[in-house]
C-alpha cells in the first residue's frame, strides 16, 4: 500500500493502521533519533551549570499602621500632645518593592555586599568577575543576545558622559550593566497581596552565597522602604530639634538673667527700673510658653517617627540551601527523549506526503 495515502477514499478520514505500519517500518530510525536526542539531553543536563536557591519569608507592615497610630494618640493625648497624621509619609504598597529593588542605587549596593570566597571574602561584583560563563550561556549570549549585545555597544561609543567625572555616578558602565542583568535573573520577588508575605529568593552558584545576599539584600530593601516612608517625619523632627535647642538657649538665658536682676537689685524702688524688669519677666513668660510648646512638638514628631516607621516581621529565615534549585537533569533528559520521539514520528509520517505535494507542484509547473 502507497505510504502516502493516510486517507480513506471511501471517507476522507486517516488510516491509522498505515501510520502504524510506517511506523513499524521505521522503527530503527525512530528509535536511533530517540536515543541521539536522548545522548543530548544527557549532555545538555551534565553541562549545565548547577545553581542553588535561598529564600526568605517576610510580613510588611501595611494597613495595620493606622491602629497603632490611634494607640499612641491616645498615649500622647495623656501628656497634651495632639498626634496628626499630618507628617507621616505615605503607605507604600508592597507590589511597589520590585520597582525599589530594581533601582540603580540598590543594585550598587548589592554589588558591594561581601561574600565568601576562598579562605576570604569579597565584594560581590569582584565574584561575579571570577565566574567563568558557562557553554550555554555564552550560546545564548551570542545567538538570543546578540542585539542587545550590539546596541550596548552603539550606546557605549555614542556616550559621552563617562569622559566626565562630575556626572559619573549616571553613567552605567558595560561591566556594570551586565551585572545588574545578572542580579534581575538571580533575585524573584513574590508578593502576596492577598496573605500580605514577601517572598525573596536569590540563586547563584554557590549555597553560601545565595543564603549570605538573601539575607543582606533584605536589610538592604528594608532599610530603603523604611527610609521612604520616614523621609517626611524625620526631615519634621529635625527641624522641630533645631528650633527647640535654639528657644532652649533663649529661655535659659533670660530666666539667668531675671534671676541675676532680682539679686542686684532688691531693693531699687524705681518705677523706670520696675517696668524694665516686668518687660524681662515678660519676655521670659513668652519664651518659657514657647519653649514648653516646642517641647511638646518634638515629643510628637519622635512618636510620629516611630509610629511612621515600618515592622517586617520574619516568618522564615535564611539558611543555605543543601539541595540545588536547578537543573533538573532527570527532567532535562525526559523532555529532550519525547522531543526526539516525537520530531522523529513527526518526520517519518510527513516525509513522504510532503515529497509527495513538491513532485505534484513541480509536475503542474
Amino acid at each position: 500500500m502507497n505510504e502516502v495515502s493516510f486517507l480513506n477514499n471511501s471517507d476522507n478520514k486517516i488510516d491509522l493502521i498505515i501510520i502504524l505500519r510506517l511506523l513499524l517500518k521505521k522503527s530503527k530510525f525512530i528509535l536511533k533519533f530517540t536515543f541521539l536526542f536522548g545522548m543530548l539531553g544527557l549532555f545538555v543536563a551534565l553541562f549545565t551549570n548547577a545553581k542553588y536557591s535561598a529564600s526568605t519569608t517576610f510580613i510588611p507592615q501595611t494597613s495595620n499602621s493606622s491602629k497603632s497610630g490611634n494607640k499612641l494618640s491616645g498615649i500622647a493625648s495623656l501628656a497634651g500632645i495632639d498626634l496628626g497624621e499630618s507628617n507621616g509619609g505615605g503607605e507604600i504598597s508592597p507590589a511597589l518593592y520590585p520597582k525599589i529593588l530594581k533601582t540603580v542605587n540598590i543594585k550598587r549596593s548589592i554589588l558591594n555586599i561581601e561574600v565568601p570566597f576562598e579562605s576570604s571574602t569579597i565584594i560581590y561584583s569582584d565574584y561575579l568577575g571570577t565566574i567563568e560563563d558557562g557553554f550555554f550561556t555564552i550560546l545564548k549570549k551570542y545567538t538570543i543576545g546578540l542585539p542587545r549585545i550590539l546596541f550596548n555597544k552603539l550606546l557605549n561609543n555614542n556616550d559621552i558622559s563617562k569622559s566626565s567625572d562630575q556626572f559619573s555616578n549616571l553613567y552605567i558602565g558595560e561591566t556594570e550593566n551586565r551585572f545588574f542583568d545578572i542580579l534581575d535573573d538571580q533575585i524573584k520577588l513574590n508578593i502576596n497581596e492577598n496573605l500580605g508575605y514577601v517572598d525573596l529568593t536569590v540563586t547563584t552558584n554557590k549555597p553560601i552565597v545565595s543564603a549570605v545576599l538573601a539575607k543582606e539584600i533584605k536589610k538592604i530593601l528594608q532599610t530603603q522602604i523604611i527610609s521612604y516612608k520616614t523621609q517626611h517625619a524625620k526631615e519634621y523632627l529635625n527641624f522641630i530639634n533645631k528650633q527647640y535647642i535654639e528657644k532652649q538657649k533663649l529661655y535659659f538665658q533670660l530666666l539667668d538673667e531675671v534671676a541675676v536682676a532680682k539679686d542686684a537689685n532688691k531693693n531699687i524702688i524705681s518705677e523706670r527700673y520696675q517696668n524694665k524688669f516686668k518687660r524681662k519677666e515678660g519676655e521670659l513668660v513668652v519664651a518659657n510658653t514657647v519653649y514648653q510648646e516646642l517641647a511638646k512638638q518634638l515629643e510628637q514628631a519622635k512618636i510620629q517617627v516611630a509610629k511612621t516607621t515600618p515592622i517586617f516581621s520574619t516568618l522564615k529565615p535564611v539558611t543555605a540551601p543543601i539541595e540545588r534549585s536547578s537543573p533538573n537533569r532527570k527532567l532535562i533528559i525526559i523532555l529532550w527523549i519525547f522531543s526526539g520521539l516525537f520530531i522523529s514520528i513527526l518526520y517519518v509520517i510527513l516525509k513522504n506526503p510532503i515529497i509527495h505535494v513538491w513532485n505534484d507542484i513541480k509536475s503542474k509547473n
